[in-house]
């Protein structure tokens, strides 16, 4: 099976889902440092930059999407992914922190071609009002290589607005 027959799969079972749970949307900039490191070595340090969103159901399991750019001494990247993600405080809490995990499908572009990968983070959303947020994120996107796979990792930060 594809990945776009999988991004369909998980879509329609979450709207499925939507319709007789409650959702809530959440959105999200970021951005931090990063860097690169795979069979190549290691590169010096990066910055990763990105905006995404999630739809949660009963505020606490969903799906997410992110696009964003990945850059350095060593070129760009652009990078798009489509994610499962899991907050783990309880739904009825409004303020306070709000570990989460994700991980799912990326794509990764650059101006040699494009890349399939796969990404894992983990973070905190720590909410001081009731809509607005700090997001505090680690992720790696991993490329699988022939030679050995290839880590973009990033530490990041930024607001959550829900």
């Amino acid at each position: 099976m594809n990945m776009r027959m999988v991004a369909v799969t998980v879509v329609l079972v979450l709207g499925g889902a939507v319709t007789s749970a409650e959702a809530q949307g959440l959105g999200y900039a970021i951005l931090g440092p990063a860097g690169q490191q795979g069979f190549f070595g290691t590169s010096g340090l990066a910055g990763h930059a990105a905006a995404g969103g999630e739809l949660l159901i009963r505020n606490r399991v969903g799906i997410g999407g992110e696009y964003g750019i990945f850059g350095g001494e060593g070129g760009g990247l652009t990078i798009a992914s489509l994610n499962g993600v899991v907050h783990f405080a309880p739904a009825e809490r409004q303020r306070g922190a709000r570990p989460f995990v994700s991980g799912g499908y990326t794509r990764l572009s650059n101006g040699e071609g494009t890349f399939n990968a796969w990404n894992a983070g983990a973070g905190v959303d720590i909410w001081a009002r009731e809509r607005v947020g700090v997001r505090v994120e680690l992720r790696d996107h991993i490329r699988p290589d022939d030679r050995g796979n290839v880590h973009y990792w990033s530490i990041r930060a930024g607001v959550a607005i829900r």
